[in-house]
């Protein structure tokens, strides 16, 4: 399959394009290496959402998620959100930033041959690498290969999860395996949705306000509503999907559920962005802060010098569908 790597510019900023003859995907390095772009070629559709007037520029280390342009495709590493290190050794305690770190930092490009971008960043609260090589495995589906390199001297627990933010359109629907009846609130008593750890049922569920909610559907923007669900820990799932039924349009992203054990959903209803999206999170801890996620036994230790690599595909189409189509 014939793929090209490019430069070019994004909001004034060096980016990569990577391009067949089906997609095309922008990363821009100094920004965390975020995704700023998965274009389907085909119909010429758009999946990740767009800074909109928010500054698209360099984001000074710690800063705070939502002040930010709140566009595309970010990594969040080693946390979301922001907690004390509860790790062991001299780095017990440090303060990790809002959503982690990596996603503040600038990655450096390591290799690009063969359809391939090979780009990597190492960590300034803890001692660690974390590398994500790009490709096209199908003309359909885009590839992240990842891998992180624990470089101190202590075990590190440690959280990854993807965060791309998917444009929805109206009546967009978010697919999950029919086994997952339940989900667990993540954010504490905001939106109508109660304390964290809540459980609700899948799809369909009555909020604390009394209000019939159909969670796997994204409403539009007017309702200012947003929601953070979990998978329950021991449902292990392997892949997810989103549907935009205005134009048909699937995405349905995949992987190893033994290297990836966690998921959760975020789905933004005209809150901090002026678009609904819906962010689909395979994760390596349950749930949000790495603390957290420690103090439950949820999350992997990585032994100095050991590597821990995991894989996620991502693959877009319209009309047939490879889950069960919703009604």
């Amino acid at each position: 399959m014939n793929s090209s790597i490019t430069q070019t510019i994004w909001h004034d900023l060096l980016a990569w394009t990577l391009e067949n003859d089906t997609l095309r995907t922008i990363i821009v390095p100094e920004l965390g290496a975020k995704i700023v772009s998965l274009f389907d070629k085909r119909n010429q559709l758009e999946w990740l959402v767009g800074p909109g007037d928010r500054p698209f520029r360099a984001v000074p280390y710690g800063a705070r998620f939502t002040d930010q342009d709140m566009s595309g495709w970010d990594e969040m590493f080693p946390t979301i959100n922001a907690c004390a290190y509860p790790g062991p050794g001299d780095r017990h305690g440090s303060p990790l930033p809002d959503h982690g770190e990596v996603w503040t930092l600038p990655w450096s490009l390591d290799a690009m041959a063969d359809g391939r971008i090979t780009l990597s960043v190492e960590g300034r609260a803890l001692a660690y690498r974390l590398t994500r090589a790009v490709d096209y495995s199908e003309a359909d589906t885009l590839r992240l290969h990842y891998a992180v390199i624990n470089l101190g001297s202590d075990g590190m627990p440690y959280q990854w999860a993807a965060h791309p933010q998917f444009v929805c359109d109206q009546e967009a629907v978010v697919v999950l395996p029919a086994q997952i009846t339940t989900v667990f609130n993540a954010i504490d008593q905001l939106w109508d949705w109660g304390p964290c750890e809540t459980q609700y049922p899948w799809p369909q569920a009555t909020n604390d306000a009394g209000v019939a909610v159909q969670l796997d559907r994204v409403g539009p923007p007017s309702q200012k509503l947003a929601r953070k669900f979990f998978v329950l820990p021991d449902e292990r799932i392997a892949w997810a999907g989103l549907i935009r039924q205005s134009s048909d349009a699937w995405l349905h992203m995949q992987w190893d559920m033994q290297q990836v054990p966690y998921f959760g959903v975020w789905v933004d209803e005209g809150v901090y962005n002026p678009e609904s999206v819906a962010a689909l999170e395979p994760m390596t801890g349950f749930y949000d802060s790495l603390i957290i996620a420690w103090n439950k036994q949820r999350v992997p230790l990585l032994a100095p010098g050991a590597t821990h690599a995991w894989t996620l595909t991502v693959r877009i189409g319209t009309g047939e569908q490879p889950f069960p189509r919703q009604k």
